[in-house]
């Protein structure tokens, strides 16, 4: 229960103290990385979320990353800079698009595979 009002609390920080959602190119040009780091906790925890739901009204998963694996801020953004790194050309393409949170969702998936 707290830490789900935890990331309530985290998510609801984010609202109120970010601006808008970054693009690829905000994210990749940001001075700090770890200004975006509310923001990249609340899209894993909307990952998470979303793959709960799913397995539990249709069985399916989408990527399989162990329940007791807790990965920090910076081991996150390493995730995302190595989708972006791997996928240049579509990331560029769509450089002024907010896709961030593709990006986690595709490190997921290659990360952390279903067998």
């Amino acid at each position: 229960m707290a830490r789900y009002l935890f990331l309530i609390l985290i998510l609801f920080s984010a609202t109120i103290s970010s601006g808008p959602v970054p693009s690829i190119a905000d994210y990749l040009e940001s001075e700090s990385k770890e200004t975006y780091d509310l923001y990249i906790y609340g899209l894993e925890s909307g990952l998470e979320w979303a793959q709960e739901r799913t397995y539990a009204k249709n069985g399916l998963e989408f990527f399989c990353k162990p329940n007791d694996l807790i990965l920090s801020a910076a081991q996150i953004r390493r995730l995302i800079d190595k989708e972006i790194a791997e996928n240049n050309s579509f990331y560029t393409k769509y450089k002024d698009a907010p896709l961030i949170g593709l990006a986690l969702r595709n490190a997921y998936i290659s990360t952390f595979p279903c067998n």
